[in-house]
Parts: structure tokens; sequence; C-alpha cells
């Protein structure tokens, strides 16, 4: 295993945090690799406002493979460095998990992939941190949103192609509202382990996804 951290520098602001983004990243190297197995992964955290999460305070993360990661950071945004202290660490975890689920091979990039590759994601990050209650983009929804695009998300999850940006990330919030696919991906992965409680995020990491709609 060889976990390499890259700071880039052109951000005089960005490498003022080395040190903490360094600590952070090994820690939470360290407590998922207690529970599952990271091969060689990257992970670049640079200045990014624009892919970052107002929300929890100007961090954002993106896994596209299953050896990188990004972190994108704005160090302008007024809770940034609370962002550093009390998000981090989850957001590390959630994106580590995200590169071991990579490693699966999966039939098609659907709807389903999509919502599982989510929602373990934010399960394992909880099951990491202790951290007791959902991201703000794993709770978006209310009671009744759930219901109508959870069956809106049934019709359509095993379709071959699908709208990520719609789902994810509120491109037409008037069709899907922000963060609907984070949500009923977490439902969906949380009801599972209800029925089952001797499991885990970390011991379903490469669970098919249609394991989690067949309960």
């Amino acid at each position: 295993m060889s976990i390499h951290f890259h700071i880039l520098s052109a951000s005089r602001e960005v490498k003022l945090h080395e040190a903490q983004l360094r600590l952070t990243a090994e820690l939470a190297v360290d407590s998922v690799k207690k529970l599952l197995p990271i091969k060689d992964v990257d992970i670049v955290f640079y200045d990014n406002p624009s892919a970052t999460i107002d929300e929890i305070g100007g961090i954002g993360g993106f896994t596209p493979n299953a050896h990188t990661i990004f972190i994108s950071l704005n160090h302008r945004h007024p809770r940034f460095k609370e962002a550093l202290a009390n998000e981090l660490f989850f957001m590390l975890a959630h994106e580590l998990h995200h590169t071991i689920r990579w490693q699966k091979t999966v039939e098609g990039d659907t709807l389903l992939e999509a919502l599982i590759f989510e929602g373990l994601a934010d399960h394992f990050a909880m099951e990491v941190t202790g951290r007791k209650k959902p991201s703000v983009y794993s709770s978006a929804l209310t009671p009744e949103q759930k219901k109508v695009f959870y069956e809106k998300a049934s019709r359509e999850w095993k379709e071959p192609t699908y709208g990520n940006a719609l789902w994810f990330y509120g491109s037409t919030p008037a069709v899907v509202p922000k963060w609907a696919g984070y949500t009923l991906g977490y439902d969906l992965v949380g009801k599972y382990l209800q029925v089952h409680p001797k499991l885990l995020a970390s011991t379903l990491a490469c669970a098919d996804a249609s394991l989690f709609v067949e309960v």
C-alpha cells in the first residue's frame, strides 16, 4: 500500500494549511485501513472553490477512479477552518471508501449503482468516525419527497444512462431536488443495515448494488 499526499502549492493560502491537511489525511488513512484494504492512492488537495460544498464549510471531494482522490478547498469560506477541523476527516473516509468500491466490476453505469456508491460511502464514513447524524447531503429530502423520488428512481435505476448532475447536484431542482441521489442512496443502505444488524458498511464495500433493493 502506498498513499501519497499532494498539496498543490500555487495557492499560498492552501499551503499555509499543509500540516493540518497532512495530519488529517494520515489519521483518516490509518483509521480506514483498519477496516478495509486500501491500495495505492494519490490524495490531491488544491484550491478549487467551485467544487466545494458551502453547507459544510468550503471543502469538497471527488474520486474518479480507484487510485485518485481530489479534495477541493475554498480558504475564503467563513467556516473553512471549522470544516478542516470537523468535516475533512469524514470526507476523506467517504472518498477512501470510493477507491475501494471502484475496484469492483459492475454491470453498467446505472442510477442504482451511483446511489449505492454514495450511500455506502457515507455509512462507512459514519462507521469510521462514530458520527451519529447523516451529512447534510444524505438528509436533504422530506419524508414526502423521499416517497416521490424513490418511486421515480426505482423506475429509472436500471437504465444504462442517467443524469448524474440531475440526481446528485440539483442541476434541475424543479425536476429532482439537490442531493436527492445522496439521500436515497443513504436510506437504501440504511434500510439494509437495519434488516441485517450484524453487517456493517465496511463489510459491504463490494456488495452488488441489487442487494440493497431486495430487502
